[in-house]
């Protein structure tokens, strides 16, 4: 570990902005080692705020999947945040200000406020029993197929083509004139996230997203077929049955695969930041990262308890029940471990259902070995079920 910045240097970062060689992440401060290269900028509560290199980011991979389980598993490159933000007064330091308003938005966003009850079960029952579990798996083989899917690579960047261009085919074959799908450039990233928006309203939106990227496969193949590809089949088969049904709905719906979740969020932060610039209201947010994997058979589907917000979590626990029929059980990931942590940081009300304990999830992440032979087509198949309802019950649709 390089020693802290000096009041000089610190200075100096607090005037300049960061540019694309270097990066601000705030990371739980027990995930630092001596084998990353970086300097703190500032500490509060169990978080640092520090700067590194691209070499460091590519540390902080290592270092977070043997971390992972210990509740250090993760973190957050803000860079472009920080490049943004302006202290309140100018006789703050920017590090501390910044770390402890980041720290803060997310806290705020965790506790609003908001109700959602069960309305639809009609459409929602007729939607989910149109679910394809075959069409997943041949999705998921598709997705496999690709080296890796990183995101400073072709491979990304041909993986963000292939999901948009699945999405087109689905509107155009359903005559539907109300799909809008696009890209979110991430910043020095090669590959950019897709968002695809289901309906011309501008009521607040239903939101379901899961990332697409892997890590490098330089040194071996990188399937991916679990984290996340399961997430964002899951995400592709709920943007199939939705458009197929020829629903419409009174809010839109948008269904997004993010791009380098695994280099610290960067992907979902850009969407987000591009909802903020076009002012586009969110009601609900559903994060899928990992689907597919059962620990010991278990068919529970998990809510993380932490960077989310309570109310959204106790209706998708509500939407398991009535719809899913499976157990609902609570964990916690301890740090920013997915994309909902950026819309939680937005100001946007999130959730994260996933397939395991945090402490149980599949050991085979981030290796040659996360393939499909060893995940559940049936755990998978209970995840598009509920985001299907969610879609519907919080889109409500035009009867």
């Amino acid at each position: 570990m390089l020693k802290q910045l000096g009041l000089v240097s610190l200075l100096a970062t607090a005037i300049f902005p960061v540019y694309a060689s270097q990066h601000i992440v705030v990371v739980p401060s027990c995930l630092l080692t001596t084998t990353i290269d970086y300097k703190t900028l500032a500490t509060q509560q169990n978080f640092s705020l520090i700067t590194t290199s691209d070499k460091g980011i590519d540390q902080l991979v290592e270092a977070k999947q043997v971390m992972r389980k210990k509740e250090c598993g993760g973190f957050m490159d803000v860079t472009q945040a920080w490049n943004s933000y302006q202290t309140k007064s100018i006789a703050k330091n920017k590090a501390k200000s910044f770390l402890a308003d980041h720290l803060l938005a997310t806290q705020l966003s965790s506790t609003k406020e908001a109700t959602y009850d069960i309305k639809y079960s009609t459409q929602v029952n007729q939607l989910i029993a149109t679910i394809n579990p075959q069409d997943m798996w041949s999705d998921l083989t598709t997705l496999t197929k690709f080296p890796d899917r990183y995101s400073r690579g072709d491979n990304g960047v041909k993986a963000a083509e292939w999901f948009k261009s699945q999405v087109e085919t689905l509107a155009k074959n359903n005559g539907r004139n109300d799909v809008t799908v696009y890209f979110v450039q991430t910043g020095g990233y090669k590959q950019p996230s897709v968002v695809a928006k289901i309906g011309n309203g501008n009521d607040p939106a239903a939101v379901i997203g899961g990332h697409m990227d892997t890590l490098s496969s330089s040194w071996e193949l990188k399937p991916g077929a679990d984290d996340d590809g399961s997430g964002s089949v899951t995400v592709l088969e709920a943007a199939r049955v939705l458009l197929n049904s020829g629903m419409h709905f009174k809010k839109p719906i948008y269904l997004v695969w993010y791009a380098a979740e695994e280099m610290g969020l960067v992907g979902s932060q850009y969407v987000v930041k591009d909802f903020q610039a076009k002012k586009i209201p969110v009601d609900a947010v559903m994060q899928l990262d990992m689907t597919a994997y059962e620990y010991h058979n278990e068919p529970t589907i998990w809510l993380m308890d932490d960077y989310v917000n309570k109310d959204v979590s106790k209706f998708v626990e509500t939407l398991i029940s009535t719809y899913v029929k499976v157990p609902v059980k609570h964990s916690r990931c301890g740090y920013a471990c997915s994309d909902h942590a950026s819309w939680t940081q937005g100001g946007f009300k999130s959730s994260m259902p996933f397939e395991t304990e945090m402490n149980r999830d599949n050991p085979d992440i981030h290796t040659s070995n996360d393939t499909m032979d060893k995940l559940s087509l049936q755990h998978m198949h209970d995840f598009a079920k509920m985001a299907v309802a969610f879609a519907v019950e919080v889109a409500e649709p035009v009867v």
